[in-house]
């Protein structure tokens, strides 16, 4: 081991707490440990040791940047297909009995429940003005906020949100 790098190490636990400061819990002992492969790999004792003490600062820096490394693996998520993956990998008589659990009885009731709201919804919309019936539409089938409608229909925002809070009633 170089004499620097054991000179480095002598804070070790003071740079695990500093680490756990950071947020990594449990994982302080690895960001360290990754920090002093790092050094020893990169650096050289110039930017670790500074008038006979270590350059605190470039740990620092070295150990955030490495904790900031791990925070962005940890929060990349790979988003596939269930198709893709049960297809790729030869399991299409399990996908056919997922598809067979989502229909499954309680699913059945929430959408039979759910079409008969949307029936007794047109059914209420027979009743209005086409101008909010027109307004009400837009806003439940396009998912566009407000502004958006506003934008795009070019009618002014007061005007849809006062509509819009007159159909919710």
């Amino acid at each position: 081991m170089k004499n620097w790098l054991s000179k480095v190490a002598e804070k070790h636990t003071y740079w695990i707490k500093l680490v756990q400061k950071f947020g990594a819990g449990h994982y302080a002992e690895d960001v360290v440990q990754e920090m002093y492969l790092k050094i020893y790999k990169y650096a050289d004792e110039k930017k670790t040791i500074v008038k006979g003490k270590v350059n605190s600062r470039y740990i620092y820096l070295v150990l955030y940047s490495i904790f900031i490394e791990y925070m962005r693996q940890k929060n990349k998520i790979n988003k596939i297909q269930i198709e893709e993956f049960y297809k790729d990998n030869n399991f299409t008589e399990i996908l056919d009995e997922d598809i067979i659990k989502l229909t499954a009885k309680d699913d059945i009731k929430k959408e039979e429940a759910y079409a008969k709201l949307c029936n007794k919804m047109d059914e209420e919309l027979k009743n209005w003005h086409f101008y909010d019936v027109g307004i009400f539409e837009i806003y439940r089938d396009t998912h566009l906020s407000i502004r958006g409608m506003a934008k795009d229909t070019k009618i002014s925002f007061v005007n849809i949100f006062h509509t819009l809070k007159k159909a919710k009633k």
